[in-house]
């Protein structure tokens, strides 16, 4: 009896791929010391050559812990992309106590990144470009959402200092 899954092949590659792709932002043998799973184990759960083996929700949470809060992982990112969501940071807890130039610097590079590798994804037949490029994009938003985030913060305490 063979069962229809919901996700697709293609749903589950990229699951695999946003899974390598936080391990090696998180370096999985430092991420190994604060969740359930050696690195050896971690490891199959980004692999191609374990089709059925995927990371489980609580490991998934203990990865999202690592990554600077309101900023999500690739894999986070991903579940969601396929569910049809987006997700926003909460402006709660802004970045920082004023922009600085790294900020400025962060938001430079990461856009010049993802431009870069938007047009080499332009009539691109291969999926790794696209992939590249997808990613590049999301690590763009993501440094702009850090500087907004710092610029609001920024402009609440000037908003308290002038009342």
């Amino acid at each position: 009896m063979s069962k229809t899954r919901p996700t697709t092949d293609e749903d589950r590659a990229e699951i695999k791929a946003a899974t390598r792709d936080s391990l090696r932002k998180v370096r999985a043998n430092k991420f190994a010391l604060v969740t359930r799973y050696e690195e050896s184990e971690l490891s199959k759960f980004g692999s191609m050559a374990e089709a059925d083996r995927f990371m489980p929700a609580d490991v998934i949470a203990d990865l999202q812990l690592e990554f600077p809060r309101g900023v999500a992982s690739p894999l986070l990112e991903t579940l969601a992309a396929i569910a049809g969501l987006k997700l926003v940071p909460l402006d709660d807890e802004p970045d920082g106590d004023s922009v600085e130039i790294g900020d400025v610097d962060r938001v430079m590079k990461e856009d010049g990144e993802a431009k870069s590798a938007a047009l080499k994804a332009i009539g691109a037949t291969d999926l790794s470009i696209v992939r590249t490029a997808k990613k590049e994009a999301i690590e763009a938003r993501d440094a702009y959402g850090r500087l907004v985030r710092t610029l609001t913060g920024q402009k609440r305490r000037l908003l308290a200092r002038a009342v």
